[in-house]
């Protein structure tokens, strides 16, 4: 079970209040949804990123960058959409700091189907480093 601190509970209750990412339908039904992803400083540095999900007429995508994690190059993140681990991303080095999580059906991955308030959270071990709501 991962748990919370006071201050990082409220920092993610901010962070998901105030991303107001948005849902659009674009022409041909496609679905997009997006959300920045904030948590609180890693020794002294800020992470940042965002996750993008679109799905149409049976194909989805969804992508989750991070960047400013300072953990060692070569470390492991795991991503998890509402609470379920979809992948994991490896941290590149400085001055970046961060790397990327796609999955495409038309490259014959399994993506999720996801709506309207889904909880994407990038984790260090047990530990959410970053988070952010889809809309």
């Amino acid at each position: 079970m991962i748990r919370f601190t006071s201050r990082r509970k409220a920092f993610f209750a901010a962070a998901f209040l105030f991303a107001a990412p948005a849902l659009i339908l674009a022409k041909g039904g496609e679905t997009r949804m997006r959300t920045s992803l904030a948590g609180g400083a890693i020794a002294g540095l800020t992470p940042s990123g965002h996750a993008d999900y679109r799905a149409s007429e049976g194909r989805a995508r969804l992508n989750v960058e991070v960047e400013d994690v300072n953990l060692a190059a070569g470390a492991k993140v795991s991503v998890t959409v509402d609470g379920q681990e979809i992948g994991s991303i490896t941290i590149g080095a400085a001055p970046v700091r961060g790397g990327e999580l796609e999955l495409n059906t038309q490259d014959g991955q399994s993506v999720p189907a996801l709506k309207t308030g889904a909880v994407v959270v990038v984790r260090n071990g047990e530990t959410a480093i970053l988070g952010g709501v889809l809309n």
